[in-house]
């Protein structure tokens, strides 16, 4: 089942500038709430008493003066390949399943992503097209599971890194091309009781 979530943005929050801003902080926000549910899956106090949003200022502050890095997509591809055949997306069921391009070929202009398809069910790929994918999320009011949040960040970092974008704004950016929206990445979470792991495993995953 999809969250159902209202993508307004936070209040009172650092502000962001260039592509490397909105992608570390998403990417924060993510490791944060993803260490605390795990945390809480084994039973242990949470490792940030103070709030999601004070520790991920905190991790961003680490990614950005290279105290912490971003890891390749290896591990996330081998837990994408031996996890169930359901839609990446919400999880749906389908006989058939097509391949869904993360950053959409279109975008690309003959540039290669490696890693950058997902199984996807008809009707989401149909649904979705080439459009954005935190765009598309936004305007369906629903929210990525965190398995594939984290992938398509890797995959926005990567890119980014190869070809110069991280320490430019996301403005010249877009004029640069840029083949994703880095102000459509989630800047606020939804409670950590309604996120989704992976809807390809039934139980948490590493």
């Amino acid at each position: 089942m999809a969250i159902c979530w209202q993508w307004d943005e936070p209040k009172r929050q650092r502000k962001l500038h260039t592509v490397g801003d909105y992608i570390f902080w998403s990417y924060s926000m993510l490791s944060v709430s993803r260490e605390i549910m795990e945390r809480t899956r084994k039973g242990e106090p949470s490792p940030h008493p103070n709030g999601r949003t004070k520790a991920a200022n905190i991790l961003m502050s680490h990614f950005q003066g290279s105290q912490k890095k971003i890891r390749d997509l290896d591990r996330d591809d081998r837990l994408s390949q031996d996890g169930a055949h359901v839609c990446a997306h919400f999880g749906c069921l389908s006989s058939k399943y097509h391949w869904d391009h993360m950053v959409p070929r279109s975008k690309l202009y003959g540039l290669y992503i490696p890693l950058n398809q997902v199984r996807s069910c008809p009707r989401c790929n149909i649904s979705r097209g080439a459009k954005d994918l935190m765009g598309w999320h936004r305007e369906n009011q629903t929210f990525p599971s965190l398995g594939i949040l984290r992938r398509y960040l890797k995959i926005c970092y990567y890119y980014s890194q190869q070809h110069g974008y991280l320490d430019l704004s996301v403005e010249n950016a877009a004029l640069e091309r840029l083949p994703f929206e880095p102000r459509n990445f989630p800047r606020k979470f939804p409670p950590l009781e309604q996120l989704v792991w992976d809807y390809a495993y039934k139980g948490p995953q590493a």
